[in-house]
């Protein structure tokens, strides 16, 4: 049987998880609109070590073009999909 691919909402969800335990901010609230500028702390590092864990967490790499080609947290998710299918 086919493992379910998650939902935008369940992937939304675990990035929101991922980058609040980075970040140490409980209270960290994303939408899929939501840029790394709007976000404290969410710099260039931060955002290198999010999509690092994110790769552990899930299977798979993300290439260097990917990863610096996001412009919101809806295009990240996006990605993880394509990645997923």
């Amino acid at each position: 049987m086919a493992e379910q691919k998650p939902s935008r909402e369940d992937l939304l969800a675990k990035i929101r998880t991922t980058l609040a335990d980075l970040l140490d901010n409980n209270d960290l609230q994303l939408s899929e609109s939501t840029v790394a500028d709007e976000v404290d702390d969410w710099d260039s590092i931060n955002h290198v070590r999010l999509l690092i864990e994110l790769e552990r967490e899930l299977g798979f790499r993300f290439s260097a073009d990917e990863a610096g080609g996001l412009k919101n947290v809806g295009e990240l998710i996006d990605l993880i999909q394509a990645k997923l299918s």
